[in-house]
């Protein structure tokens, strides 16, 4: 039998977590919200919908569900805790591809969305650092890391010949950062044209473009609802034209 909630990810981790069950989150990127417990009870939420399924054995899928045939009356508290609004900014990561960039920030403002690019902010009076000591990522809802072909390089083994287009080194670094701060659930990599790719993020999304950020407005739009991003489906056409 399936549940509701509609308070996001987050939240429900929070929810499951003070019912004292532990296990392990995954996201398989196509907008469902997967937990397994320790006692290989199943969870499956799909944010957008709000739609929540227990699945497994008796015992540990109806321990699951008992947290939310008793959320009516602990949810609340626990919920209002966390500010739910305090995570508002799409936190936009880039290199030197002012084009690209601000063919994503107009996307992004189709979309109804607030984009927060550090270079209009407070990058030109703080380093990425202090910014994030500021406690830029706290305010950040989702990043979006935009991978453009920047530099050239190659293995040292190799030549010039064997050079490969490839993102800023301060890209990468942020890139880290966010993963660390908001997870792999809530960020994706964009990737223009040809261009060589860390190889440790390959569990990361990432949506490929050739020339404008528009060819992928759609799948991104998707991406960030799965992350339980709200976005009026009407506004997604008109980013996308």
């Amino acid at each position: 039998m399936a549940s509701e909630f509609h308070d996001g990810p987050d939240a429900l981790k929070e929810l499951v977590a003070s019912r004292g069950i532990k296990g392990e989150w995954t996201n398989d990127g196509n907008g469902r919200v997967s937990f397994r417990s320790q006692r290989n009870g199943v969870l499956n939420y799909w944010p957008h919908k709000g739609t929540v399924q227990c699945q497994g054995k008796a015992e540990p899928k109806a321990e699951l569900e008992a947290v939310f045939s008793s959320s009516t009356t602990a949810a609340p508290v626990a919920v209002a805790a966390k500010p739910k609004d305090a995570r508002t900014k799409i936190f936009v990561v880039h290199g030197h591809d002012t084009p690209a960039l601000e063919q994503l920030e107009l996307v992004l403002r189709r979309l109804g969305l607030d984009p927060y690019i550090l270079q209009n902010n407070d990058g030109e009076s703080k380093t990425l650092i202090e910014a994030l000591e500021q406690q830029i990522y706290r305010e950040a809802a989702f990043g979006i890391i935009l991978m453009t072909p920047d530099d050239y390089g190659y293995p040292k083994t190799k030549t010039d010949a064997d050079r490969q287009p490839r993102a800023r080194q301060n890209v990468i670094l942020e890139m880290g950062m966010v993963f660390a701060s908001l997870g792999r659930e809530r960020m994706v990599l964009l990737k223009k044209g040809a261009l060589e790719m860390p190889t440790d993020v390959n569990g990361v999304i990432y949506l490929e473009f050739n020339e404008h950020v528009k060819e992928i407005a759609v799948k991104l739009a998707t991406r960030m609802k799965g992350a339980g991003i709200e976005i009026d489906d009407a506004l997604i056409h008109t980013a996308a034209a």
